[in-house]
């Protein structure tokens, strides 16, 4: 596919593949990876009521969003590209400042446009009575991102926002394994204190709307399989982007093309569907939908480490029997 991709490019003229690109894009970003992953999320959220426990829903809605940031790393690593760990570690960054900041704009403007003034003023309540919730959310999702950019640091050997030179070579074994243990503390920190939390709060985790929940297996399965085939379609866009587009791209992320797509690109595309499950639950106007809805941002901060401690194991077992990776 990679290769027909290629050929598009080369067959057409510059403004026509990009026009293409682009309306790949937005079918993937506003279409196709939102409603799928919604099928698969309500259907899990369901299936965790049913089996798990109410109590349990939060973290398997949230948990379940993070499903496009695991194959896109899987895909990755399949194909000997060690850049697939910076989707999840990315999507740290994205998810703060989509929950937090783009989604409530969403709400609002829907509102406005909606004429729901009323909404807006109750929206505003809510804020103001739970400001306790907004900051234990918010703090925690900010801890995860320190966290995740520490376990970045020791995969890579740079930071963040740093670009990559070109004789950057794959970090050794050992300093991926360290990145694995960053992202394994940073999980169990996050269970640490969300316990506490749920102790003081079991309301906010129990009497969550049940209205979308579908308790479906085999909706789960085709919405887990068709994700599958999504984010091989997008992983495959971005090998091709990063060789066309070589030298545009080393401009904006260095050496590492491919691990800059995944980190702000591929991280932003992938947080989609927690956006998505923010924006539902912030226009639901109670407080434990307002958990849900933060929770979208610091559970899946806290599972996307999990994804990136999966990816380092991973990762460094295939390095210690000799299959070598790039950036």
């Amino acid at each position: 596919m990679e290769k027909w991709i290629i050929r598009l490019h080369d067959s057409t003229n510059e403004t026509a593949f990009l026009t293409i690109n682009a309306l790949i894009a937005v079918i993937f970003c506003f279409c196709l990876i939102p409603t799928i992953t919604d099928m698969m999320v309500n259907s899990a959220a369901g299936l965790a009521g049913k089996y798990l426990g109410k109590d349990q829903r939060t973290i398997v809605i949230n948990s379940s969003t993070n499903n496009p940031e695991l194959f896109l790393m899987l895909l990755s690593l399949s194909i000997r590209r060690l850049g697939g760990i910076a989707t999840p570690l990315g999507s740290n960054f994205a998810n703060i400042y989509l929950m937090f900041i783009v989604a409530p704009i969403i709400v609002i403007s829907k509102w406005i446009f909606a004429g729901k003034i009323s909404d807006i003023k109750n929206f505003i309540n809510i804020f103001n009575q739970e400001k306790r919730l907004f900051l234990w959310h918010l703090s925690m999702s900010l801890l995860m991102f320190g966290f995740s950019s520490i376990a970045f640091w020791c995969i890579t050997g740079t930071s963040v926002f740093s670009l990559l030179p070109e004789e950057t070579k794959t970090r050794t074994v050992p300093w991926i394994f360290v990145g694995s243990l960053i992202c394994l503390i940073a999980v169990l920190v996050f269970l640490f204190y969300e316990k506490q939390f749920k102790v003081k709060r079991p309301e906010l985790f129990e009497d969550i709307s049940e209205d979308d929940y579908t308790e479906s297996w085999w909706q789960f399965i085709l919405g887990t399989a068709l994700l599958v085939l999504l984010c091989y379609i997008l992983n495959t866009l971005f090998i091709a982007l990063t060789d066309i587009y070589d030298d545009v791209l080393s401009q904006l992320f260095g050496y590492a093309i491919f691990a800059g797509l995944h980190y702000f690109f591929g991280s932003l595309i992938s947080s989609l569907p927690e956006t998505i499950v923010a924006v539902k639950n912030y226009e639901r106007l109670t407080s434990p939908d307002l958990n849900t809805a933060m929770a979208s941002a610091s559970q899946s901060n806290m599972t996307n480490l999990g994804i990136g401690f999966l990816g380092s194991v991973l990762a460094s077992l295939l390095l210690l029997i000799g299959i070598n990776y790039q950036l």
